[in-house]
């Protein structure tokens, strides 16, 4: 369990019109809650699922909350009536809010990973408000010290050692694994991957920029000014990973990686090539580079990449693997990609573009494949690192969805039809896609 084992879960004392009355004076004393909702005007159903021995006592599926502007009217038992009257509707297990209230978990965070769902409201107007959301909570009554110390983790530091020497080689004494995973990612590399930026053309591109309003050349500008520094970020900073894999003796993931650096480089250029081949004048590409586009791409994977070269633990992989693999590509990345198409294949534009975003698709699949396989990998071996793990995840989770408010942030509306909603439903689908698969949380 996720509280403290040596005491048992008070669950009689949850939920009860006593707890609803401590909550409700929480609340009202709260400085926090008042600053962080101030601009909060919404009625909240918390719905649990299914409900728990209390609430079917009273008829309850949940709680209802009146809040406005940084004060709560109301807190009482949610009837099903109540599901057509309130502006949000939340719904998770018993579990699940007993995990929020004990260890002050984020209800944002919640949804994104899954363990919360959103069934009726709008998640950019949450998400906007996930400050208020989390000192809302925050006030609910706990009536255990949650066990928040964390996992042993070994504070001896791995620094990766230069090899001066070599001792014996795999393939002269027991030969490579072809059927490991990485090897098989590798076979599809060299059919897939070898495909040349230099080969697309871009004759009819620039005939639809010509075309283009002054809006639509801004919001490809945008994107692909996220993409450009992106793609060069992770060919900077991947050596560290290969190295500490390397130096591990790793071979056959060693080899995978090579092609994989490879890729992303070809990335680098095809951004280049479509720029110079297309735009008339080059675009100040970075004012687009905002602070968590900063914090993310300029800072954090930096950070987390060449950390190794000094600690090449279990636990600095993890992060290492997770800030690239999970967050930068397969939640940010996958969702730009997703743009692109239904900004470009859908009104049938920029042909050279779409070509290249469709060969960057599929080598980005292959990469996230392979750290799924190295975050499963690690943790298998080393499940003492899984909490801080998740503790980091959910950081970077919270730096991307940020990187997507960003984006919409200049525009009243976007071109192409781009909606902010569905980019972050599809960047959250898409991670939560990533951890059930490692089936973590």
């Amino acid at each position: 369990m996720w509280f403290n084992k040596k005491k048992e879960a008070p669950s009689k004392r949850y939920f009860s019109e006593e707890w609803m009355v401590s909550w409700k004076n929480n609340l009202a004393e709260s400085k926090l809650y008042r600053l962080k909702a101030k601009d909060w005007n919404a009625s909240v159903l918390l719905r649990m699922e299914p409900p728990s021995d209390i609430l079917q006592k009273n008829d309850a599926i949940g709680f209802f909350l009146d809040l406005q502007y940084g004060e709560c009217h109301e807190l009482r038992y949610a009837q099903e009536k109540d599901i057509d009257l309130t502006d949000i509707i939340l719904a998770g297990s018993e579990n699940t809010w007993l995990k929020l209230i004990e260890l002050k978990k984020d209800p944002a965070i919640m949804i994104m990973k899954g363990a919360l769902k959103l069934e009726k409201g709008s998640l950019v107007m949450l998400t906007n408000q996930k400050e208020a959301a989390k000192a809302l909570l925050q006030t609910a009554p706990a009536y255990i010290e949650a066990d928040l110390d964390e996992p042993f983790i070994s504070n001896k530091i791995e620094k990766m050692s230069i090899r001066k020497e070599h001792s014996s080689f795999k393939t002269t004494t027991g030969g490579l694994d072809f059927d490991s995973f990485p090897m098989q990612l590798f076979q599809k590399s060299k059919k897939l991957g070898v495909w040349d930026p230099a080969d697309i053309s871009f004759e009819k591109d620039k005939e639809d920029w010509k075309k283009f309003s002054e809006e639509e050349k801004e919001i490809i500008i945008h994107l692909s000014a996220l993409f450009m520094a992106g793609e060069e970020a992770v060919t900077l900073d991947l050596l560290p990973l290969i190295q500490t894999l390397s130096k591990e003796g790793r071979l056959e993931e060693e080899i995978y990686l090579t092609s994989f650096l490879w890729e992303e480089a070809k990335h680098t250029e095809f951004f280049a090539r479509f720029v110079k081949s297309v735009m008339v004048t080059r675009p100040d590409f970075e004012r687009f580079h905002k602070p968590f586009y900063k914090k993310l791409f300029y800072r954090q994977l930096p950070e987390d990449l060449n950390r190794l070269y000094s600690d090449s633990s279990p636990l600095a992989q993890l992060k290492a693997s997770g800030t690239y693999n999970l967050i930068v590509e397969g939640t940010l990345a996958e969702t730009g990609y997703e743009a692109y198409h239904k900004m470009l294949r859908e009104n049938n534009l920029l042909p050279g573009l779409q070509e290249g975003i469709i060969k960057l698709k599929q080598d980005e699949s292959r990469h996230i494949a392979f750290g799924l396989y190295l975050i499963n990998r690690l943790l298998e071996d080393n499940p003492h690192c899984k909490e801080s793990f998740e503790k980091h995840l959910e950081t970077l989770l919270d730096d991307a969805t940020n990187v997507i408010h960003e984006i919409f942030e200049p525009y009243d509306v976007v071109p192409f039809g781009l909606e902010k909603e569905w980019f972050l439903n599809f960047a959250i689908k898409q991670f939560q896609h990533r951890i059930d698969k490692l089936g973590i949380y």
